[in-house]
């Protein structure tokens, strides 16, 4: 299974069950449970929001695949993964309602087994919202018969899955870490990173002449040496902020035109492009950067055996992966330092104590904490809970998927 993440990643997915309305039929008796798995109904409107899910994402299968976004007469008579689409898309959606009910099983499972697992009336209330949110932004929900009520139950077992998790993965969760390996763990996998850019190119992208080269490559070394006489760290910090001025000031003030009038030069950096002014904040300009775990040739290995071939690394992902490398493997703390990040453009960086920054009000408040414990454990949750949905039983009921099959519903949308 490899579209669990898809489920535990959206805060709504789904619908559970709703009449029909319009043009579209009414469920009858025999078909408002469109399975059962491992003793749960599965009701109609679930399996029907996952159809339209599933039809989206063969939409986009085939889009990718030819360049233009495909007909639903071209979904229909498409074969994906050697498979017809309606079959496809229904072995799709069949997927996706075990995974929802096996999320709702491993919380009854839990509690019957001593836990305490709840969801709080802020939750419920924060499911409803998102709920009406999403509902609103397709039209083919209500035209299939999907309530707002169904999305409110479905957006509920994104709340069921944190409480889940943290049950396993919290500081008190049988398979999670200390507070203090988890402050390892975020000090050894993110980096507290300030740095601005020095250009090599002109305001028209040009590369400027070897002796401009030369200056600026002088003035990178000189701001970094500056940088490093503070004493502190934060100093450090701030002294980073004052030379990126100066930099953009000795730009501004660059080359006349052919008449001698003065112009302002731009420079061309990356997306990284600074524009830092005087500021008594600690913390301006830093960026918190993750370190990289997979090379581009890894992910080349890991996908010979798919039909997706890996895309050639760019220019810009190779600077980007060499850079985390930099921060992460060469540079030292606390000291500022110039790095060549492409033949177009320098920076003068400094990599800061992260650990300074864990305060409950900083980057250690429950919030931040929630997000790395999500950041370690996420695949593994994701797998302990895939294995699990691959150890459920299910009936389909077959009036069901033929009366909802993808192409008998409403799947024209709304430019």
């Amino acid at each position: 299974m490899t579209n669990f993440k898809k489920i535990t990643a959206a805060a709504v997915s789904a619908a559970l069950a709703a009449s029909m309305a319009g043009c579209t039929p009414s469920i009858g008796s025999g078909s408002t449970v469109a399975m059962t798995v491992s003793g749960y109904d599965v009701p109609a409107g679930l399996f029907i929001y996952y159809t339209i899910q599933s039809f989206d994402e063969a939409s986009n299968i085939l889009k990718e695949k030819n360049g233009e976004a495909p007909e639903i007469k071209d979904v229909k008579n498409a074969k994906i993964d050697s498979m017809d689409a309606t079959d496809w898309i229904q072995d799709k959606a069949l997927e996706y309602c075990v995974q929802y009910i096996s999320v709702l099983k491993e919380f009854d499972d839990i509690n019957a087994a001593g836990g305490n697992l709840t969801i709080s009336d802020e939750d419920l209330e924060n499911a409803a919202s998102m709920a009406s949110y999403y509902y609103n932004q397709d039209a083919r929900l209500k035209e299939n018969g999907v309530s707002l009520e169904s999305m409110e139950k479905m957006a509920e077992n994104s709340y069921r899955e944190q409480e889940i998790f943290n049950y396993y993965y919290g500081f008190e969760g049988s398979d999670g870490c200390s507070e203090e390996e988890l402050k390892d763990y975020f000090d050894e996998n993110f980096a507290r990173v300030k740095y601005f850019s020095i250009s090599l190119t002109d305001s028209e992208g040009n590369k400027v002449g070897a002796d401009e080269e030369r200056k600026r490559r002088k003035l990178a070394e000189e701001y970094a040496e500056q940088i490093n006489k503070k004493s502190s760290e934060m100093d450090k910090m701030f002294e980073l902020d004052e030379v990126s001025n100066d930099y953009n000031e000795y730009i501004a003030a660059q080359t006349t035109t052919a008449e001698g009038e003065t112009t302002t030069t731009t420079t061309t950096t990356s997306t990284d492009a600074e524009e830092t002014t005087t500021t008594t904040d600690p913390y301006a300009n830093e960026r918190l950067i993750q370190k990289s775990t997979t090379t581009a040739a890894e992910e080349k290995d890991d996908s010979e055996n798919s039909e997706t071939e890996t895309a050639e690394e760019t220019d810009s992902d190779k600077n980007n992966r060499l850079f985390n490398e930099f921060l992460f493997n060469d540079i030292t703390k606390g000291k500022a330092e110039v790095y060549d990040y492409s033949e177009d453009i320098i920076y003068v960086v400094i990599r800061g104590d992260l650990r300074e920054r864990m305060t409950e009000d900083d980057y250690w408040s429950e919030e931040y904490i929630s997000q790395i414990q999500s950041v370690r454990y996420y695949d593994t949750f994701v797998d302990m809970l895939e294995n699990k949905a691959d150890q459920m039983n299910y009936d389909k009921n077959k009036s069901a998927f033929r009366r909802y099959a993808p192409f008998k519903l409403e799947l024209e949308t709304e430019e």
